[in-house]
């Protein structure tokens, strides 16, 4: 049991230090608003994962799965909502350097703002469903209690993803004062918004 578990967190942080959408969001927001924002975006991500993970466990996610136009037109959604942050980074116009701190002090409405970003990549991504519901049955022993298993199970993901999340957060903000350049900003803004509508695009294509 020991081992499968220690397989099971080896599993878990290589996808999760795999930058996706949720690594790209995090790094955006850490720039723009600062790092205790970025927190906000993670627990945004972190409470969607566990919405998602919950229902693959209930055995929703089978069921979305099983719908071949139900899951086509969750893609669908999640699509629209990548390419949606894609092109407003894009069209994020780049912040003066008097005005960054300005911007990283505001109040929890902003940090309301970063949570329902990292809440909506990450619910909108129906590809988690079917990782949960793929992943947690190899992993679940039939002869022991289930609940304690899916907890320690979707403990053990999500707390290895809000940990290297917030060290992309980390990073991003000790190299803030560089993007606050003007060209620097710009082009970053245009980078990550490509790379939002890159996954939009992907997610419809993705088997």
């Amino acid at each position: 049991m020991i081992n499968d578990y220690l397989i099971y967190v080896t599993l878990a942080i290589t996808v999760t230090a795999i930058p996706g959408p949720a690594v790209v969001l995090t790094i955006k927001n850490s720039l723009r608003y600062g790092y205790k924002a970025a927190i906000a975006n993670i627990f945004g991500n972190f409470t969607a994962m566990i919405i998602l993970a919950s229902l693959s466990a209930l055995g929703l996610g089978a069921l979305i799965l099983a719908s071949t136009s139900l899951f086509a037109t969750l893609k669908i959604l999640g699509c629209i909502y990548l390419v949606y942050l894609g092109a407003k980074a894009w069209r994020t116009p780049q912040i003066k350097e008097d005005k960054q701190h300005q911007i990283q002090g505001k109040n929890k409405r902003e940090f309301a703002a970063v949570f329902k970003e990292g809440f909506g990549v990450g619910i909108s991504n129906p590809k988690a469903i079917a990782f949960f519901t793929a992943l947690f049955p190899q992993f679940i022993d039939p002869s022991r209690t289930f609940i304690p298993q899916f907890l320690t199970l979707i403990m053990t993901i999500e707390g290895i993803s809000f940990f290297i999340l917030t060290g992309y957060a980390l990073l991003s903000s000790l190299v803030s004062a560089y993007f606050a350049k003007e060209k620097t900003m710009i082009f970053f803004n245009k980078l990550t918004g490509a790379a939002f509508i890159g996954f939009g695009v992907a997610m419809i294509y993705e088997d």
